[in-house]
């Protein structure tokens, strides 16, 4: 198998996440706006070894399903926060996809940010914010 990736340098640090249905995930967060920027299958069908989602702002989070990896991970315990130039976009994107909205899009006060936390389908938190520190 040859595998190639978009040749698109990524910030360093990239959260790992396990799913139960990683393929599943991988597709709502396509649906958000990530873009797939490598898969590779795992050993049964419908799922994933690793896959390489990329957001349009920058940065990049990977994908494995359950059981492809020795890792002490589990689905749905992570927070992840996302910047975004529009993310007004990203949350109307977000109620199309029926996502479990944790705090609703609103301009933060203390700091510079307009932005929303929603939580995944396996309950992994994620807040899309202007705010990049």
């Amino acid at each position: 198998m040859t595998l190639r990736t978009s040749g698109i340098r990524q910030p360093s640090i990239w959260p790992s996440l396990v799913s139960d249905d990683a393929v599943g995930l991988r597709d709502w967060h396509m649906a958000l706006g990530f873009t797939v920027d490598l898969a590779i299958p795992g050993e049964r069908p419908g799922t994933l070894h690793h896959c390489q989602l990329d957001w349009p702002d920058g940065g990049r989070v990977t994908l494995a399903s359950t059981g492809e990896r020795s890792t002490p991970c589990r689905p749905g315990s992570s927070w992840l926060h996302v910047v975004s130039s529009d993310p007004d976009a990203v949350f109307d994107r977000a109620r199309s996809l029926e996502a479990a909205v944790i705090h609703e899009l609103s301009d933060q006060t203390d700091y510079p940010s307009r932005d929303f936390t929603i939580a995944d389908p396996d309950g992994n938190h994620w807040t899309f914010a202007t705010f990049a520190g």
